[in-house]
């Protein structure tokens, strides 16, 4: 018998419709996991891993709660790659949700079928409708345009609303209550951004004549958010910008140099409306891929005769093990390069985005762009900043001693500060209490924390290693230290140094490894 997997968060009305659908599909004999199925005893996130692959359909609630879920994005991207693999049909359901989808769950999810579900609508219409789409009868009802997928688009109109300069404080904690708490990139009008020294030089290095920006971070430290602003201050400004995340790109799209570099030239072509298309002037057997590519640019894009062009790549070490890597990064500088011989590339901008350290990867930085430009690293948030989101916040935590023991908890991991701040305003949480919360599965970070412990179970090789690093035994390979590194779960100067980022994570860690 097949099994249909229910992803939702365990709020209201998801939690209880889910109850309810599980219910109503089991009556008509298939077979349903549920979360709340799982016993006393077994492993949590592994136990979640083993029935999502032992099933054939995957039934995602969608609300504004359940995308801001680390468990429910990491539950939905692990059945996109059973998906795309033939084993499994996805089956999104929006409750009362209609808006846009963050972009990691758009690159899933925008261009399945979904059903739409208000709360007084018909319970059983919504059933009937998921038990005919998963047994063969039919598809979902609704369909999202393929011209506009549902993502949080960083090149629609909306970007040009102001950008520069500090937000607003949020002294009033009903501002926090409505806004909610963000994940992923933050939105650019967002009253909760913290502005740092790295934004003011991002945004200088614009005002030049054709730049390179390179902005290293580790995962949910701002970096996304900070391309999506310079993207928003570009186009307020009058620039052509485009915005491509790798993690957006299929599979196929990235196979080879010439896929790549092709997928790049139409998704150009299309955001700036170019009258020349890549196919128009694409030749690889005089060209080759990477000359073509220079030339779809020359022709197309950087004509001298329109305003400056921002091309912004983010997740770009996404390319750090294709066998092409090298190819492909000595073409990128190539193209910062050209400025000192063809003016017409002094039009271009170019700004990039990673998490991993390219020197692991590519033989020869000499022929990359990671070592011109302006190079940004983004790390933590210091106490001063952390001061100044708590202002933001309402003032949930009283004085410099409970913003110290905050920072004792979380460091200064910028998403785990925002999401503290959250929690203990919106729900009027006293410090004490969090910390008493904050290291169980089922307390605020408990979707973050199982999402790390998730891809961790699912690593042979960096699931020791994390262990003995909690250990204080430290890391004795460095392409697993960089790559950890960029997870954002350890820090420390030198792999033999290694340790977890904070005290929540190695509370955590140590007892779930």
């Amino acid at each position: 018998m097949s099994q249909v997997f229910l992803s939702y968060r365990h709020v209201p009305p998801d939690e209880q419709l889910a109850e309810r659908l599980c219910a109503y599909l089991e009556e008509r004999g298939l077979r349903v996991f549920i979360d709340k199925q799982i016993q006393v005893g077994l492993d949590w996130v592994a136990e979640i891993d083993r029935q999502l692959r032992a099933s054939s359909a995957f039934v995602v609630f969608l609300s504004e709660a359940s995308i801001r879920s680390d468990m429910v994005r990491q539950e939905v991207e692990t059945a996109y790659g059973l998906r795309t693999e033939g084993k499994l049909d996805i089956f999104p359901v929006r409750l009362g949700f209609e808006g846009k989808l963050p972009y990691d769950l758009a690159s899933y999810l925008n261009r399945i079928q979904y059903a739409l579900w208000k709360p007084g609508d018909a319970e059983e219409a919504l059933f009937a409708r998921l038990h005919t789409a998963i047994t063969g009868g039919a598809a979902l009802p609704v369909a999202p345009s393929t011209e506009d997928p549902g993502v949080v688009s960083l090149s629609d109109p909306s970007v040009a609303a102001e950008c520069k300069g500090a937000p607003l404080p949020a002294a009033d904690p009903r501002i926090v209550l409505e806004t909610g708490l963000e994940t992923g990139t933050i939105r650019r009008d967002s009253p909760f951004y913290v502005r740092r020294r790295e934004d003011e030089v991002a945004e200088r290095c614009l005002d030049q004549p054709g730049s390179t920006v390179v902005i290293k971070g580790p995962r949910q430290s701002g970096k996304s958010s900070l391309l999506a602003r310079m993207h928003a201050l570009s186009k307020r400004e009058g620039r052509r910008s485009v915005f491509l995340d790798f993690q957006t790109f299929d599979e196929p799209q990235l196979a080879s140099l010439g896929s790549t570099l092709q997928t790049l030239a139409r998704r150009i072509a299309r955001t700036l409306k170019t009258s020349l298309q890549p196919a128009d002037v694409w030749d690889s057997d005089l060209l080759g891929e990477k000359g073509s590519f220079a030339e779809f640019l020359t022709r197309a894009v950087l004509d001298g005769s329109s305003s400056p062009v921002v091309l912004l790549l983010d997740e770009v070490d996404r390319l750090f093990d294709r066998s092409y890597r090298g190819d492909f990064f000595a073409a990128v500088r190539g193209w910062h390069n050209n400025r000192a011989t063809e003016d017409a590339w002094e039009n271009l901008h170019l700004v990039l985005g990673h998490a991993t350290d390219p020197a692991l990867w590519i033989e020869n930085l000499n022929e990359s762009p990671f070592n011109v430009g302006d190079r940004l690293r983004l790390g933590d948030f210091s106490q001063e900043q952390v001061a100044d989101l708590n202002a933001r916040h309402g003032y949930p935590l009283r004085g410099a001693e409970e913003i110290a023991g905050l920072m004792e908890l979380v460091g200064g991991h910028p998403y785990l500060i925002r999401q503290a701040l959250y929690v203990l305003a919106a729900e009027r949480w006293s410090l004490a209490r969090l910390r008493q919360e904050a290291g169980k599965d089922t307390g605020p970070f408990g979707d973050h924390l199982r999402r790390h412990l998730w891809a961790l179970l699912q690593n042979e090789r960096l699931r020791p290693v994390v262990a003995r690093i909690a250990r204080g035994g430290g890391c004795d390979d460095e392409g697993l230290f960089q790559r950890l590194l960029a997870t954002g779960l350890v820090t420390g100067e030198a792999r033999a140094e290694a340790r977890l980022r904070c005290t929540l994570y190695q509370q955590y860690f140590s007892r779930h490894l």
